[in-house]
């Protein structure tokens, strides 16, 4: 089954071990083993029934988009992007490893590991998410907008652009450093923190914001 893309659960024969991309998107019943490699891509969108692997490696992509998993195998490693959209996955496991982006839109996501490193972009609009852990780095771009995030933490570090639009966030931490852009319309923060750099643009229309700090660099 080298390279190929399997269909449905009755074509799977499948050991430790798939070369190739796994296509199991709108499947019932699957049952996975206790580890598994996939050398590809492994899609499990909208599938019913799911035994996850308590160890899974995945090269590309792994989805598990509009599915019901509460839970992600304790060890874990996605080299490409990793779509939690509309599942129920509270929390992520602490040692996951990611190569990529990673998509959390309209999951029940509450909070995340310390440490977590997202190479790619990090997706969290409209989750119920209030606060983001030490040391996150993000080396794309971090959307927050319409979340109830209520601070940021003191050491963290985002590549791209930061959305905040449309949260409870009321203050920055000072020595802010964003690579990209920054957007903080529709949030109630009236002052902009000491050191705050951006490197492309920011937006702050329609915001309280009488002055801005000698040392701002945008």
């Amino acid at each position: 089954m080298n390279g190929e893309w399997v269909q449905t659960v009755s074509d799977l024969r499948i050991g430790k071990r798939f070369d190739g991309d796994l296509d199991l998107q709108k499947a019932e019943d699957i049952k996975l083993p206790k580890a598994l490699f996939v050398a590809g891509n492994l899609n499990l969108s909208a599938s019913h029934n799911i035994r996850m692997p308590k160890r899974l490696h995945v090269t590309g992509n792994l989805d598990l988009s509009e599915t019901m998993i509460e839970e992600l195998p304790g060890k874990l490693r996605v080299d490409g992007d990793l779509s939690l959209f509309s599942t129920r996955v509270r929390n992520l496991p602490k040692g996951v490893r990611l190569g990529a982006g990673l998509d959390l839109r309209a999951s029940r996501i509450i909070g995340l590991p310390k440490g977590l490193v997202v190479p790619g972009d990090l997706e969290l609009s409209g989750t119920l998410i209030e606060r983001l852990p030490n040391n996150l780095v993000v080396g794309g771009d971090l959307y927050l907008s319409n979340s109830e995030l209520a601070e940021l933490p003191a050491r963290f570090k985002v590549g791209g652009g930061l959305d905040l639009s449309a949260t409870p966030i009321r203050a920055l931490p000072n020595g802010l450093n964003i690579g990209g852009w920054l957007n903080l319309v529709g949030t109630s923060i009236k002052r902009l923190p000491k050191g705050l750099k951006i490197g492309k643009w920011l937006d702050i229309r329609a915001l309280d914001i009488k002055k801005l700090p000698k040392d701002l660099v945008v």
